[in-house]
C-alpha cells in the first residue's frame, strides 16, 4: 500500500483482530485534508477486568468512562506527538478531550460485554500519497499500546477509586441539598477563581483565598464516601451577592453557574453544587424571539406591538432578558442566576428619578417581579448586584464579598432598607407573575424538517450551530461548557427535524432524555456516522437553543374562531394554550399555532393557517 494514492486506504475498512481487542475502522477519510477517519476499539470485560463496583450505577459508569477518556487523551497526545516524518500529513490519534466537568460522553462507553473506545486517526500521507510505513507503525505499535493502557491492572487504582467516589459524592450532595430546601452549596475550602479569563483551570497562586462559609450559614452533610462536609448553604428564595468591584462577586456566581455539573477532583469546585435546573440569564441582544409572553415585564411598546405574543428577529437587551426568564420557566428552571455585568440595566432596575422623567416606560424591572417569581412559581433567584440597593427590599439573604471572603450582611441590609426607602418599598405592591402569563408549551413536528430543508445542523465550536444557512448563536448559554455538548445539541436538532408526528417541546425533551438514558448518546448520531465527540447537554440548554432558531416562524392564535377544529390526530392531544407547529405545503418555514380550547382526538384533524385562515386538511400534508 505504501506509495499508492490516498483512496487505497479505504481497503482497510472493517474489523481487525488484536489478541485482546477488536479494532473497527468504520470510515476512512477521502483525502489527507478531510476530517480524520473514525475508528472503534472494543475491549472485552474479560480483558479489562474492572471491578463491577466501579460501574454499578449510572453515575459511577459516567465517572469511570470519563476517567478512561482522560487516560486515552493523555496517551494519544504523548504517543503521536512527533514521529519525525518530515512533511507528513496525519498520523495522529485523537479522542474527545474532557474539560473540568464530568459529563456523559460518547468517546468511551461501557455495556455488559465490553468497553468501547471511539477515536479518530488521520491516515498519514505525503501530499496525497500513502505513507504506508508510518501507518503500519501506528497499527503495529501505538494501537497495542493503547489497548494495554485500558485494563484495570494498568490504572492508578487509588486515583481511579477516588475519582469515581468524588463524582458519586457530588451527585449525592446535589440531591441532599435539594431535600434540605437549599438551591446552592459552597464547600469550605473550595477554590473558586480560575487561572485566567481564558482558562477553566483553578488558580494555583499560593495566596489564593479559599472559600469559607459565614458561621450562621454553615451547614453539614454526610457523604457516602467522603463523609462529613461543611460549607455555605443558600436557601431557596432571593439571594443578593453584593460587594465592591473586584472583590469576588462574579467569581462566586460563575462557580454557582457550573455547579449543576460534577467536577473532577482537584478542580476546586468539586463541592460547589447548585440545583440541576439552575439557569444563567444574561442579555442577548440580536437574538430571535418567537411567540413569548413577555408582558409580565414589558408592555405598551410603540406601534401597539403585542407583548403577550412577542416575536422579533433582533431583540434588545431588555426584551431578550424578559424572554429568557419566561423561556427558562417554561423549561422547568427552579433557580435563576443574574449578574449585573451581563444584564440589561433597564431590565434590572429603574430609580425614582428615572420613573418621574420617563413616566411611560414599557419595562417593569425585575426588582418588582423577582419576589413573585419565587412566591408564585417557586423560582429562586441569585443576583450579583453592586450598584442598586433597591434589591435589599426584596432579598431574603444578602451576602457581601469583601476581599474574596463571604459575609452574611442580611440584617445590615434590612436596616439600611428601612432607613432609606426605595422605589420598590414605596410602590403600592409588587405586581404578580400570574400563572396565565407563563409561556405556552410549544410543539415540534415534521415541519421542522422543512425549516432545515436538506441542510445539516453542524456545531461550530462551543457557541454556535450552523442550521442550514442560519448561524444559531448560543454564546449567551454560558452553561454549555464543552464543544461536544454543542455537537450533541446539533444532533438533537437533526433528530427533532425527523419527527413524523407533532410533539410538544417539553414532551420532546423528556422523550429525548428517556432515549439517551436507554440508548446512550449515539441516539444523536448523524445517520450512518458514529460520533465519538458528543457530550450530554442539559435539556434546558437544548430547549433554549430551539427557542433561538430564527427560521422557525411562530404564530399564536387566541381567538377560538381560528382554533383547531374538533378533529385531531389520535397520537396527540391539544391542551388549552398549547402551540402546535406545522408548515403548509407552500410555506418555506415552520409555523407555530396556539390553540385556545382543548380538542378531542380522532383519526384526522384540520388546522387553520394563522395568516390566511384557510383550512388545511390532513390530506394536504403529512404533518397537517
Amino acid at each position: 500500500m505504501n506509495g499508492r494514492s490516498y483512496p487505497a486506504y479505504r481497503d482497510l475498512e472493517g474489523c481487525w483482530r488484536y489478541p485482546n481487542a477488536s479494532l473497527y475502522i468504520d470510515h476512512v477519510q477521502s483525502d489527507p485534508f478531510a476530517p480524520p477517519s473514525k475508528l472503534r476499539l472494543h475491549v472485552d470485560h474479560t480483558t479489562a477486568q474492572f471491578p463491577p463496583s466501579l460501574y454499578s450505577t449510572p453515575t459511577r459508569t459516567i465517572a469511570l468512562c470519563d476517567y478512561l477518556t482522560r487516560v486515552v487523551s493523555v496517551f494519544s497526545s504523548e504517543a503521536t506527538r512527533s514521529k519525525n516524518w518530515h512533511g507528513a500529513k496525519g498520523g495522529y490519534i485523537t479522542i474527545d478531550t474532557p474539560g473540568q466537568q464530568v459529563l456523559q460522553r460518547s468517546s468511551i462507553t461501557l455495556d455488559g460485554e465490553a468497553i468501547t473506545v471511539l477515536f479518530t486517526y488521520g491516515f498519514p500521507a505525503q501530499g496525497r500519497t500513502i505513507l504506508g510505513e508510518m501507518a503500519a507503525e501506528t497499527f503495529r505499535t501505538v494501537i497495542p499500546q493503547l489497548i494495554n493502557s485500558l485494563p484495570y491492572k494498568t490504572q492508578d487504582k487509588h486515583r481511579l477509586q477516588s475519582f469515581v467516589e468524588s463524582i458519586e459524592d457530588q451527585e449525592f450532595l446535589r440531591e441532599e441539598m435539594k431535600r434540605s430546601g437549599l438551591v446552592a452549596f459552597v464547600a469550605n475550602g473550595a477554590i473558586l477563581p480560575r487561572a485566567s479569563g481564558a482558562s477553566d483551570l483553578p488558580m494555583t497562586n499560593p495566596e489564593v483565598v479559599k472559600f469559607q462559609s459565614p458561621v450562621d450559614l454553615e451547614c453539614t452533610f454526610i457523604l457516602p464516601n467522603r463523609g462529613e462536609i461543611k460549607g455555605m448553604g443558600v436557601p431557596a428564595g432571593i439571594t443578593l451577592i453584593a460587594g465592591g468591584g473586584f472583590h469576588g462577586k462574579s467569581t462566586l456566581l460563575n462557580a454557582l453557574a457550573v455547579g449543576c455539573y460534577n467536577h473532577i477532583p482537584g478542580d476546586g469546585r468539586e463541592f460547589v453544587v447548585t440545583s440541576a435546573s439552575c439557569v444563567s440569564i444574561k442579555g442577548d441582544e440580536g437574538r430571535s424571539i418567537k411567540s413569548v409572553d413577555i408582558s409580565p415585564f414589558i408592555n405598551n411598546l410603540p406601534g401597539n406591538v403585542s407583548t403577550t405574543d412577542f416575536s422579533t428577529q433582533n431583540a434588545s437587551g431588555s426584551t431578550s432578558m424578559a424572554a429568557g426568564v419566561m423561556e427558562a420557566l417554561e423549561l422547568g428552571a427552579d433557580t435563576l442566576l443574574f449578574d449585573e455585568d451581563t444584564c440589561a440595566t433597564n431590565f434590572l432596575i429603574r430609580d425614582k428619578r428615572m420613573q418621574r422623567l420617563i413616566e411611560a416606560d414599557p419595562i417593569t424591572p425585575l426588582v418588582f417581579k423577582v419576589r413573585s417569581l419565587f412566591n408564585d412559581h417557586k423560582a429562586s433567584s441569585i443576583l450579583v448586584i453592586g450598584g442598586c440597593g433597591d434589591y435589599c427590599d426584596v432579598a431574603d439573604l444578602v451576602l457581601e464579598m469583601r476581599e474574596y471572603r463571604c459575609h452574611n450582611v442580611t440584617d445590615k441590609a434590612m436596616r439600611i432598607a428601612a432607613e432609606l426607602p426605595s422605589a420598590v418599598a414605596e410602590s403600592e405592591s409588587e405586581s404578580s407573575l400570574s400563572t396565565e402569563r407563563l409561556p405556552r408549551l410549544r410543539c415540534l413536528d415534521a415541519s421542522l424538517a422543512k425549516t432545515f430543508g436538506r441542510s445539516k445542523a453542524t456545531a461550530r465550536g462551543r457557541t454556535s450551530v450552523q442550521v442550514g444557512e442560519e448561524p444559531l448563536d448560543l454564546s449567551a448559554l454560558v452553561q454549555i461548557v464543552h464543544d461536544s455538548q454543542t455537537r450533541a445539541i446539533a444532533g438533537a436538532l437533526r433528530r427533532f427535524a425527523s419527527h413524523g408526528e407533532p410533539v410538544g417541546l417539553a414532551s420532546a425533551l423528556r422523550q429525548l432524555q428517556e432515549i439517551i438514558d436507554r440508548d446512550g448518546l449515539h441516539a444523536l448520531d448523524e445517520e450512518g456516522h458514529t460520533d465519538g465527540f458528543l457530550a450530554r447537554p442539559r435539556l434546558l440548554e437544548l430547549g433554549m437553543a430551539v427557542d433561538r432558531m430564527s427560521t422557525v416562524t411562530v404564530y399564536s392564535l387566541t381567538n377560538s374562531s381560528y382554533a383547531a377544529t374538533t378533529e385531531c390526530s389520535n397520537k396527540w392531544r391539544i391542551s388549552p394554550g398549547a402551540i402546535g407547529m406545522r408548515a403548509p405545503p407552500s410555506a418555506p418555514t415552520a409555523t407555530w399555532y396556539s390553540f385556545s380550547t382543548p380538542t378531542p382526538c380522532s383519526a384526522t384533524r384540520t388546522v387553520y393557517d394563522a395568516t390566511y385562515h384557510a383550512p388545511y386538511s390532513s390530506s394536504s400534508s403529512s404533518s397537517s
